[in-house]
């Protein structure tokens, strides 16, 4: 049983450090995290990137949806 766990630790730290590469994300902070707390921490990420998103695109990211 911990070995299971350890491997979905391992792999969800690999999967979320890959994802905040794609993002521009920093990847040693949020592959430590993946490995802490596994597929919890890939809300947090999405939220994050959004974050980051919206703050690279300025008043220009902006956009009303009707």
């Amino acid at each position: 049983m911990e070995l299971v766990i350890c491997v979905i630790l391992a792999y969800s730290s690999y999967l979320i450090g890959n994802s905040a590469f794609n993002a521009g994300l920093p990847v040693k902070r949020w592959a430590f995290l993946g490995l802490l707390v596994g597929p919890v921490a890939y809300p947090l990420l999405n939220s994050h990137k959004q974050l980051a998103y919206r703050k690279a695109m300025g008043k220009q990211g902006i956009s009303i949806c009707l």
